[in-house]
């Protein structure tokens, strides 16, 4: 029986028991990829990393495990994971994904990633889609705005769909069957729903993320829609290119986070995408197997 430890961090958040949570295992070698999944399942939070030796142009490979599966590539675990691996310390890593090796920088306590370009789909048409996003999610949704119902990925699809304001955040009700059939019918992992009304006066949008099958209801905070939410923002003229602003989510679950994008180069042509936030540490543990 050998015993594995891992460490406990919160992200997107500046205090503890906010953001979201993340299990850091930094000798992954000898855990079975079954094992791997199971002890994702057991600590039931939104993701756990297992860190491995790097096999090509990186400084380490990182594997990410949700409740439910692994995927190539997701935000929070990718910022907290740099974070545990420099100890809080100045610098920049390279982590092996499965979308790639991606640059993390460590300035102050602050991680930023870079994400990959944005792949941005064909606005959706709004009348077919729309009886279907508010069968997913009730009728919350913002019938003023003018940005159109559009999937985005920087690694990770997601669609992009407006509510009416803050109200309309905390009177939604999730139908999974329909969320279901919704990302489906879309191509996406999730819903993120959008709003420029926000709980604090520095946040510049206010959201909430919907997943299907990966274990968990809703994220408290997802770095990897940040980057397309970002690009999308811009792309419709609702953010400008080169200013770093801040995405607020989780507020309706107890777990407020603070996730922060800047975007590079213009409307027309992004030519980077950059995501990041805090991290602070929480506890820690070991799995003996």
């Amino acid at each position: 029986m050998t015993r594995h430890e891992y460490t406990l961090v919160d992200v997107f958040t500046e205090r503890r028991f906010g953001g979201n949570q993340l299990a850091v295992f930094r000798d992954g070698q000898g855990i079975a990829d079954a094992d791997m999944q199971a002890i994702a399942k057991e600590l039931m939070i939104s993701e756990t990393t297992f860190v491995l030796p790097r096999e090509k142009d990186g400084d380490h490979r990182v594997r990410i495990f949700t409740p439910g599966r692994e995927l190539q590539f997701a935000g929070h675990p990718t910022v907290g994971t740099t974070w545990v691996l420099s100890g809080g310390r100045d610098g920049t890593l390279r982590l092996e994904l499965g979308v790639g090796t991606l640059s993390v920088r460590v300035s102050g306590g602050f991680v930023e990633m870079d994400q990959p370009l944005p792949q941005f789909g064909a606005g959706l048409p709004t009348e077919p889609l729309r009886p279907k996003v508010r069968a997913a999610i009730g009728d919350v949704l913002d019938l003023r705005s003018t940005a159109p119902y559009q999937v985005v990925s920087c690694g990770n699809a997601f669609l992009f769909v407006s509510v009416a304001g803050l109200r309309g955040m905390r009177e939604l009700r999730v139908d999974p069957s329909a969320l279901a059939v919704v990302l489906g019918d879309v191509g996406a992992m999730g819903i993120f729903v959008w709003t420029t009304e926000t709980e604090r006066p520095g946040s510049a949008v206010h959201g909430r993320m919907f997943p299907t099958g990966v274990g968990i209801a809703e994220d408290p905070a997802t770095g990897s829609a940040a980057g397309p939410l970002a690009a999308y923002l811009v792309r419709h003229g609702l953010a400008k290119t080169g200013e770093r602003f801040v995405i607020e989510q989780g507020f309706e679950i107890g777990r407020p986070s603070l996730l922060y994008a800047r975007i590079d180069g213009s409307a027309e042509r992004i030519t980077a995408v950059h995501v990041g936030g805090n991290v602070i540490p929480v506890g820690g543990g070991w799995f003996d197997l």
